[in-house]
């Protein structure tokens, strides 16, 4: 089973997500994509600028790429799949060597 994470980038803390109730059904949906997709691990790390925006690690990857609180605080389980391959593509262009591309 895929294990999800969140921490405080500014502190190393984690922290739950856990505690929004519409978050449940968005930290479901990211198992079932994170276990399709052969990663055990899926971090998201609360930028220290601007708490809204939490950084994706896929495995042992930090990405470039980013998604909003709101996508589980406002439990926005439709686009969740989406935005996961979003940042699986991310991860495909940095370790192709074209990570620079995307700052």
């Amino acid at each position: 089973m895929a294990d999800i994470k969140f921490f405080n980038e500014s502190d190393g803390q984690e922290f739950s997500m856990a505690q929004h109730p519409k978050a449940a059904r968005v930290l479901d949906d990211i198992k079932v994509w994170a276990e399709s997709n052969k990663f055990e691990h899926v971090t998201f790390w609360r930028d220290p600028q601007d708490e809204h925006k939490f950084w994706v690690q896929l495995g042992d990857d930090r990405l470039n790429y980013w998604i909003h609180d709101s996508t589980f605080t406002e439990g926005k389980h439709e686009t969740v799949e989406m935005q996961m391959d979003y940042a699986r593509g991310a991860q495909r262009r940095s370790a192709a060597g074209f990570a620079k591309f995307d700052k």
